[in-house]
């Protein structure tokens, strides 16, 4: 039999129950994620585990860049059929939408996260603060957008700006 990882039992207690998490479930390979108030079960790369208890309910894998065997992992718990199915890469402060309510991306690598999704989760799995980590969401953002501006009029690239300010505060200015 395949091992459960940390902090999926009470899940699967509560599946059997009739019930399930209020808020998305967290799957971290960076060890526990302190402070967070949605459901956490913490498993190892190197370790295989039965997934199943994911089925229908929406997941969040945080994993880093280097997180050994991490498309095998992706896929297994893809294979269980979750809700939603996302990676979250703490130490890029960036992540990728593999399925999201039952719709699949048509690219290989999936579909980028979104501004918003990104700043809120900043900070999740990270050392550093979540104002530190929306800094740096907000540099990776602005770079992108000031990369692509040219391809688009300069009032849609005014009001994206506008909009990027009010999202990101204090955060949109500090970054360069």
């Amino acid at each position: 039999m395949i091992a459960l990882p940390y902090g999926a039992a009470e899940i699967v207690a509560m599946r059997k129950n009739g019930k399930r998490p209020a808020d998305q479930l967290l799957i971290s390979f960076v060890g526990p994620l302190h402070g967070e108030t949605n459901p956490v079960v913490i498993a190892k790369p190197s370790r295989g585990y039965a997934w199943r208890f994911v089925v229908a309910l929406p997941v969040l894998i945080v994993a880093t860049t280097d997180t050994p065997h991490l498309a095998g992992i992706v896929q297994a718990i893809d294979t269980a059929a979750p809700a939603a199915l996302s990676v979250w890469f703490a130490d890029q402060q960036d992540g990728v939408n593999v399925l999201i309510d039952g719709y699949r991306p048509r690219t290989k690598t999936g579909r980028r996260m979104g501004v918003v999704q990104r700043t809120t989760l900043a900070g999740l799995g990270s050392g550093d603060s979540a104002s530190k980590c929306m800094e740096r969401i907000s540099g990776q953002v602005k770079r992108r957008a000031m990369a692509n501006a040219d391809r688009f009029d300069a009032a849609l690239v005014e009001m994206a700006t506008a909009g990027f300010r009010r999202l990101f505060g204090a955060a949109w200015g500090a970054t360069s």
